[in-house]
């Protein structure tokens, strides 16, 4: 099984360096795997589910295929970045009693800690790796993909070390009072309707000053927020082994054609294959 994931390593893991020049948007999203980024640049705010995370340069966000996300620019200075995205059945093939390198990924609850502050000499060795990788990727030879799985091991160790060393609660920033019961409801009911009228008319509060507050602490619309936690819990579902119907109804998508277009379009495989591609897999959690 490990030869074959070898031999396809660029499929299961997704190596990116980039910058780029605000002002732009970047939505809410998911990944099919676990995510590493990592700020090289730029005056970033990091959403993870209810969470916010103001990062400094050299800091790490780490994230798993449940939790929706999002880097929001505060100013106009250059962004860089290095996200690194992999599969989890590939590390747990690493994994024993004692080795649990992802343990940092799935051992917490969702849209907590997800944010890592390292030692200049972490971040240094770090760089050093992604530099290492990227250059194998740019510059394929034949033993390339063995050099870049032993990055990524390598990689995952440091973060695992960084991850463990700050063991106190990461709260992020403190949102408006007023938006954390709002945020506490969507998460217990996305079963139900979660029109803004009905919010409205639950938390007494405009939705028109709602959807302000919305889009300023948490840096998307009420309407993207819903749907990638509806997504979200639709692939939890679906990797427990709940039938495609249920996950539609038990998620709050009431029309069931409407979530077959919706989750092919934001996780890329219809909601059938992707239960028959991850069940068993890996636990979901």
């Amino acid at each position: 099984m490990l030869n074959a994931y070898i031999a396809r390593l660029d499929d299961h893991v997704k190596f990116q360096h980039a910058a780029r020049i605000p002002p732009f948007n970047v939505h809410f999203h998911l990944h099919q795997g676990c995510e590493i980024f990592f700020l090289i640049g730029g005056d970033v705010n990091y959403f993870v589910d209810k969470t916010v995370y103001p990062l400094q340069v050299g800091d790490l966000v780490i994230t798993n295929e449940h939790e929706i996300h999002k880097p929001a620019l505060t100013t106009d200075a250059l962004y860089e970045r290095v996200t690194i995205e992999f599969n989890p059945v590939l590390i747990g093939l690493f994994q024993t009693e004692e080795l649990q390198l992802l343990r940092c990924f799935y051992d917490r609850p969702s849209g907590e800690r997800n944010r890592i502050r390292l030692s200049e000499q972490e971040k240094s060795d770090l760089a050093a790796l992604f530099a290492k990788y990227d250059d194998a990727l740019k510059h394929p030879f034949p033993e390339a993909p063995l050099l870049k799985l032993s990055c990524l091991l390598e990689i995952l160790i440091l973060v695992q070390r960084g991850y463990h060393k700050n063991q106190e609660k990461d709260p992020g920033v403190d949102l408006p009072p007023v938006l954390v019961p709002v945020l506490a409801y969507l998460d217990r009911h996305l079963a139900e309707d979660l029109s803004l009228e009905r919010l409205e008319g639950l938390f007494y509060m405009s939705k028109y000053h709602l959807s302000r507050l919305f889009k300023k602490h948490i840096g998307s619309t009420i309407h993207e927020y819903i749907l990638y936690k509806r997504i979200s819990l639709a692939k939890k579902l679906l990797k427990e082994g709940r039938s495609v119907t249920d996950a539609c109804m038990e998620a709050g998508f009431n029309d069931y054609s409407g979530f077959l277009r919706m989750f092919k379009k934001k996780v890329g495989q219809l909601p059938k294959h992707y239960a028959k591609q991850h069940q068993g897999t890996f636990p979901a959690k």
